[in-house]
């Protein structure tokens, strides 16, 4: 596939990285000279300098050739324009990231369909999602929905007294309706597993599943003795994700705090927000943290736009004893050394944006997420799964049928139009993808 990004930011470049990776043609456009030498010196894609919104560049980048448009600048406008330029140019599909409301709310005098923008990416609303869903699952360190809302992709930390902690797979298969819920990975000290039944799991593993949305509280019991509820969250930063989280969960959480060093910022978040104890301070001031009473929180959020005080916030509430503790970090060479420093949750918007583009990356680890609406005339349909063939390192982890997701095991088959969740480390993916192009059966 021919594929455009337009934005060489932090976004850009994973884009850029991946899909090339993947085996893409990629091309990046950026007005950052600087950026656009490094990015043509360090990866295999096209890497133009111009302006985004002009047509002379947009063609030099080959847009008339493109089969999609990522357009991720830091400006909503110019992904816009972009986008529109795209639609002119007859790019198939064309995804634009708008962090600005107002461009996608019902009844917005532009409307995005008629500009000819196909898919909206926003990593806010997405990140604002996952921490709330995390706040509804106690013990759930990572929380996405996938396949429209029928599935979630959930991460739990074992701990000694989980009654999972020291089982088999097999064994945990002969407790209850296990029929709901795939464990497809392992990370175990830095090691990733894909297991199988006879996989043991041991105190420290994080496992990664996949549940019903319909049925995932009946983990709670096998994973967690004695789940933990969120009665207490502080939350850092009121402009944009941090404000938003307090306003989704200060309706069900007992006790919301919002830190926020502006003064003009915390004034207007203390006026909107009725539910919510609004501190202005810095939130690496011991003195703040205190009074916030980070000490006793069920979990400290970290979420303000800068990095370094997020990352710095969080290590003080980890040593001041929050119980759990999320930070955000836009650079994406933070995360596996926060993950070693025993925060427990890490936030990068480029793993969001990355996953409404093209998989959805399993954090602090090589492996992938991919959804497939399966299409007649695919090499996959009818056969068991266990005559496909699949790749060692793949697993299909749900198929969704009718909107009802099943587990499925070596007898099960996919049909036209299901919805399969597949799991794979990214060497595996040309194989997988040629399972389910209906222009590949043979």
């Amino acid at each position: 596939m021919n594929i455009l990004i337009v934005g060489a930011g932090v976004v850009g470049w994973s884009l850029a990285e991946q899909l090339s990776q993947e085996g893409h043609r990629v091309s990046l456009v950026d007005a950052d000279k600087r950026k656009i030498k490094e990015i043509g010196e360090k990866l295999d894609v096209l890497a133009v300098h111009g302006k985004a919104g002009v047509q002379s560049v947009l063609e030099r980048a080959g847009i008339r050739d493109a089969d999609m448009l990522i357009a991720v600048t830091s400006v909503d406008e110019v992904n816009l324009v972009v986008g529109l330029m795209a639609s002119r140019f007859g790019v198939k599909h064309r995804i634009v990231r708008l962090r600005n409301p107002e461009f996608t709310r019902p009844g917005s005098i532009l409307p995005l369909k008629e500009l000819g923008i196909d898919h909206v990416v926003n990593a806010d609303p997405v990140i604002v999602g996952s921490l709330t869903r995390m706040i509804q699952i106690p013990g759930a360190t990572e929380a996405m929905v996938l396949a429209g809302g029928q599935v979630l992709m959930l991460a739990f930390d074992v701990a000694t007294d989980s009654p999972a902690a020291g089982k088999t797979l097999a064994e945990l298969r002969e407790v209850g309706e296990l029929d709901a819920f795939l464990i497809f990975s392992i990370s175990r000290r830095d090691q990733l597993i894909v297991p199988s039944g006879a996989t043991r799991i041991e105190p420290g593993d994080r496992l990664h599943l996949l549940a019903s949305a319909d049925t995932h509280r009946f983990l709670l019991s096998i994973l967690h003795r004695r789940p933990v509820p969120m009665n207490r969250v502080v939350i850092t930063g009121a402009a944009r994700i941090g404000g938003q989280l307090a306003e989704a969960i200060q309706g069900d959480v007992r006790e919301v705090t919002l830190i926020e060093p502006d003064p003009e910022l915390a004034s207007e978040a203390a006026e909107r927000l009725k539910k919510t104890t609004v501190l202005q301070g810095n939130e690496t001031s011991l003195d703040v943290m205190q009074e916030a009473g980070v000490d006793k929180a069920d979990l400290f959020c970290a979420l303000s736009e800068d990095d370094q005080r997020n990352m710095l916030a969080a290590l003080l509430a980890k040593k001041q004893g929050a119980a759990k503790v999320a930070v955000l970090v836009h650079g994406t060479e933070y995360v596996s050394i926060l993950y070693g420093l025993g925060i427990q949750i890490v936030l990068n918007p480029r793993h969001v944006i990355v996953g409404e583009a093209s998989v959805t990356p399993v954090p602090g680890s090589r492996a992938e997420i991919i959804e497939f609406e399966v299409p007649a005339g695919c090499q996959a349909l009818n056969a068991p799964l266990k005559e496909l063939k699949f790749p060692t390192n793949a697993l299909v982890g749900a198929i969704v049928r009718d909107g009802l997701m099943r587990i499925p095991n070596g007898d099960s088959r996919i049909s036209a139009g299901d919805t399969v969740v597949v799991f794979t480390l990214p060497e595996a993916i040309p194989r997988i993808e040629k399972l389910f192009d209906r222009s590949r059966r043979k």
